[in-house]
């Protein structure tokens, strides 16, 4: 008998291991159960995907696009659902490998495809001619929002140039030949620069164009309100100096004599004696 204790000790052991085994089984089953909240399974739904990077302006059609199954409970309002239905769209923002397509990441059915695809509504794209100065020095990337600053040294303005902001807060479509920022892109500068503009803004911008010269002043992406300024002209930029050189001079003008004080002088015998007040 004593030759078998260790065999039954041992199958006993292996017997507690598997009962206390399946019952945790069963408690993480029933935790999991519970976390999920009670019935069926999860219902999976497809959904149209991109299956690579798409760039704004870009049209959809089968090598770009996919079907993926999705949790129906977490299916986002707008979620494309039909990959055929999307054949022929375009994508009006950058779309990422994976990321679920929304209606209105897209541009209205029959857009063409190009810049035309990312323009919003009522709105244009005007494109101006920049240089290294009046272009940020190349820092300015599709998606910022700009100023725009005319300065006007011609005809009546000839004698005293001004310099105003004609245009505030437009948006930066694209440099060049790009209309989307790469991930990565070293600032470099263009010769030209889209801005969206609203119809009446079209028409300011043309012609700031042609009768001065036109800047640009890159806005940070949290300021969007409009500044009133009155402009500048270049004779305000020298009256200030004018005065702080009369002040200076007035500083250093030199000090006129102390003029003298009243006296009296009292002879006493053959002292002399002259008392001031």
């Amino acid at each position: 008998m004593q030759r078998y204790t260790p065999l039954i000790l041992l199958l006993l052991a292996l017997l507690s291991g598997g009962v206390a085994a399946y019952m945790a089984s069963g408690w993480l089953q029933a935790r999991t159960q519970q976390a999920r909240g009670p019935g069926l399974p999860v219902e999976m739904v497809q959904v149209v995907t991109a299956a690579k990077e798409i760039m704004p302006g870009t049209t959809l059609h089968a090598e770009n696009i996919k079907t993926t199954a999705w949790p129906k409970d977490k299916l986002i309002p707008g979620a494309a659902m039909d990959a055929k239905a999307m054949e022929g769209r375009v994508a009006r923002t950058r779309l990422y490998p994976g990321e679920v397509i929304l209606e209105h990441r897209l541009a209205p059915k029959g857009t063409p495809g190009g810049l035309a695809g990312i323009l919003q509504d009522n709105t244009r794209a005007v494109t101006i001619k920049v240089d290294e100065a009046s272009g940020v020095a190349g820092f300015i990337m599709p998606g910022n929002r700009v100023d725009v600053l005319l300065t006007l040294d011609q005809k009546k303005f000839g004698d005293d140039p001004i310099t105003q902001i004609a245009l505030q807060n437009l948006l930066v479509l694209g440099r060049g030949q790009d209309i989307d920022q790469k991930e990565g892109e070293k600032p470099k500068v263009v010769p030209t620069v889209t801005l969206q503009v609203t119809p009446a803004e079209a028409e300011r911008l043309a012609l700031a164009a042609k009768e001065g010269h036109i800047t640009l002043a890159l806005r940070g992406y949290t300021e969007n309100d409009a500044i009133a300024t009155a402009g500048v002209k270049a004779s305000d930029l020298v009256r200030p100096a004018q005065k702080t050189e009369a002040a200076f001079e007035t500083a250093i003008a030199p000090a006129t004599e102390t003029p003298k004080k009243a006296g009296v002088e009292i002879l006493r015998g053959t002292e002399r004696e002259v008392v001031t007040f």
